[in-house]
């Protein structure tokens, strides 16, 4: 039982060190505010992007198209990068323009 209990606790401490050697640190170069929203999309709150995004005065499907994050798109950058990157982007994602498209068939005399 003292084997099991030692090697489950050495394979628990080598996974989390390998969690963390290669988690990666991001810095942000400069303050603006696409700097900023990339920043804050690769944190994982989506409360605190949604607010970022709302106190920037941009929409989110500006956003998702636009805005560049290490030469990446947004939702790229996050898939990437991001903590939870499956919420941030479903959260980019409603803001994204879906066109209706309709067509009418014209016949010809």
């Amino acid at each position: 039982m003292k084997t099991i209990t030692k090697v489950l606790a050495t394979l628990t401490m080598s996974l989390t060190l390998a969690g963390v050697a290669n988690a990666s640190n991001l810095v942000a170069t400069d303050n603006q505010v696409s700097t900023e929203l990339c920043m804050i999309a690769a944190q994982g709150s989506r409360a605190k992007l949604h607010n970022a995004i709302k106190d920037s005065g941009l929409s989110k499907s500006f956003v998702v198209y636009n805005v560049k994050c290490n030469d990446k798109n947004i939702t790229e950058f996050v898939a990437q990068h991001g903590k939870s990157p499956k919420k941030i982007n479903t959260l980019l994602n409603k803001g994204r323009n879906k066109g209706k498209v309709s067509i009418s068939d014209i016949a010809s005399l």
